[in-house]
């Protein structure tokens, strides 16, 4: 095994803390820049590619990786092979006398590293690196974690995406194959009227042809006679049968002709098209708790704990609260204190932001009101405007476009922003709270829907048919539900007292945003700002409401 100690060898006065172990076998001076941990060796750059062609299944480590090379001192300096003496505070760099002497001669400023670590072993930030160590360790591994389930994901997302394609490219060929088989019955339909018309212009030609054939001989036998009133009536026949023949050889003589002309917009369509459609990869944000505050909703006048079923914020920076145990909607500065409020009927359920300024709240006491209530929020005050009623309970609601998604608890139901019901669009009515909450993606393809009962979040089409569903142990009883206008979904998972952010798809959950571990008190609602990566979650029997800022 070679020394890491430097030498002085033949045919150079070069220093180097690694020496090339093969070189030194042939008396050659040359610096390792690679370190084979089964052989022991150093090796240099051409060294390596030959080590690498005998001992491909040998790990070989490169000057990054230098610390794995044996040997290798902490107190030892990378570059010169001596003793780390001094640290540079110019250049915030531990320095050996080497190193000094060549690059830090004229710096203003050195320590000596002996001065600097006297009692620092009793110092706290000496003492917390070991947790620091293990924290930043269990982090990096919960990320290749998530790397490696990712890959797996991209590698599904793969297959998929090619069984799409193929399906694409199926449809396609059976669109194509019945243009091709209408067009070929139209071109036997118009053939067969045409091989008609010849069939019915050959037999009149024929039987035309045989009458002056048969009248001209009877004429000519009548010749000589001396009977002249036969070849007169033969004459006259002879001409009335000439003019019928010559109108139809003048009919005949137009031809009727066969030709394909196809689409003209067809083939520049096809050959313009570069692919079947846009194949997107996407990134998505990974957020994680940067801090945590807790502030009081309640009022004077509740006489209840707060419970906040219901989240949402305004353009100006306010945000809106549905208080379920208070029966009242709640008015919040930028600050998160109340302002204002309105009391409602019932007990307000979850509510969303429509258009402006407008608030739709539902509400319901699951028997004899089930109502919709539109509220509208003008220079800090709050003020009911309308409402319609439903026949089922209101339990959650999301708006999109022009239209009111309304959640019950047998299933999810589609109103005009007037209230007529415009259809049922998902029903489970085997399922206790159906939809706790609803939210709908920018595009309006994709509805999530929490139910709490059995614990899962579903991804619906815009018909009602069930995408995904997602089911994980920090997502117990999901009942809040966000989706930002780029995509980013959030749930609270009240059983499991936990924030966890899903993929845009709703196939499987991206992080766990925050927990107990981080402040969470009972999490019943959320909602996210984009702008300022701020996540407002409301807290079941909890007077407060968590506001996180998230990085």
């Amino acid at each position: 095994m070679a020394s890491k100690d430097s030498s002085i060898y033949m045919g150079s006065d070069l220093i180097h803390d690694y020496s090339c172990s093969k070189c030194e076998e042939n008396d050659l001076n040359t610096e390792a820049l690679h370190f084979c941990q089964q052989c022991e060796h150093y090796l240099c750059g051409k060294c390596v590619r030959n080590h690498w062609a005998y001992f491909k299944e040998h790990v070989v480590y490169g000057r990054g990786e230098i610390q794995k090379w044996a040997g290798f001192s902490i107190d030892i300096c990378e570059q010169h092979g001596k003793e780390l003496e001094v640290h540079c505070d110019d250049h915030q760099e531990f320095c050996c006398s080497v190193c000094v002497a060549l690059n830090h001669r004229l710096c203003s400023s050195t320590s000596h590293l002996s001065d600097l670590a006297k009692g620092f072993l009793k110092t706290k930030r000496f003492k917390q690196l070991p947790a620091a160590v293990d924290k930043m360790r269990n982090r990096l591994n919960e990320l290749k974690t998530d790397r490696m389930k990712y890959q797996d994901s991209l590698k599904d997302s793969y297959k998929n995406i090619l069984v799409e394609i193929k399906a694409l490219r199926k449809e396609i060929n059976q669109i194509l194959d019945k243009l091709e088989k209408k067009t070929v019955e139209q071109l036997d339909s118009m053939m067969e009227d045409l091989e008609k018309s010849i069939k019915n212009d050959l037999e009149a030609c024929g039987h035309i042809d045989d009458q002056l054939k048969t009248l001209i001989e009877k004429l000519q036998q009548a010749t000589g006679k001396n009977k002249d009133t036969i070849p007169y009536i033969g004459f006259r026949k002879c001409q009335s049968i000439l003019s019928e023949a010559n109108c139809l050889v003048q009919e005949i003589r137009v031809k009727e002709e066969m030709k394909f002309k196809s689409d003209e917009s067809v083939l520049p369509f096809l050959r313009n098209l570069k692919r079947f459609d846009i194949v997107e990869s996407v990134f998505t944000y990974v957020y994680r708790v940067q801090s945590l505050s807790h502030y009081k909703v309640r009022i004077k006048k509740d006489k209840n704990n707060c419970s906040i079923k219901g989240v949402c914020g305004l353009a100006n920076g306010e945000m809106v609260i549905a208080d379920y145990n208070n029966l009242r909607v709640k008015l919040l500065n930028r600050q998160y204190a109340v302002i204002d409020h309105c009391d409602l009927p019932s007990t307000p359920q979850h509510l969303c932001h429509t258009t402006d300024n407008v608030i739709a709240v539902a509400v319901s006491d699951f028997s004899t009101i089930n109502e919709v209530h539109f509220l509208t929020v003008t220079k800090g005050k709050i003020q009911a405007m309308r409402k319609f009623t439903t026949d089922h309970c209101c339990h959650s609601i999301a708006h999109h476009k022009g239209q009111l998604y309304v959640g019950s608890s047998d299933g999810l139901y589609l109103y005009s922003m007037d209230g007529r019901l415009l259809k049922t669009i998902y029903e489970a009515l085997s399922c206790v709270r159906t939809v706790y909450s609803c939210a709908v993606s920018p595009s309006g393809k994709r509805i999530y829907v929490t139910n709490d009962y059995i614990s899962k979040l579903l991804t619906l089409d815009k018909t009602g048919q069930v995408l995904f569903t997602v089911e994980y142990p920090d997502l117990k009883n999901p009942t809040g539900l966000f989706v930002s206008p780029i995509d980013y979904v959030f749930v609270c998972g009240r059983g499991s007292i936990a924030v966890v952010q899903v993929d845009k798809e709703g196939k499987q959950k991206v992080a766990t945003v925050a927990s107990e571990a981080d402040g969470i008190i009972c999490p019943q609602s959320v909602w996210f700002s984009g702008q300022t990566s701020t996540l407002i979650v409301g807290n079941y029997e909890d007077d407060d409401i968590t506001v996180i800022q998230l990085c």
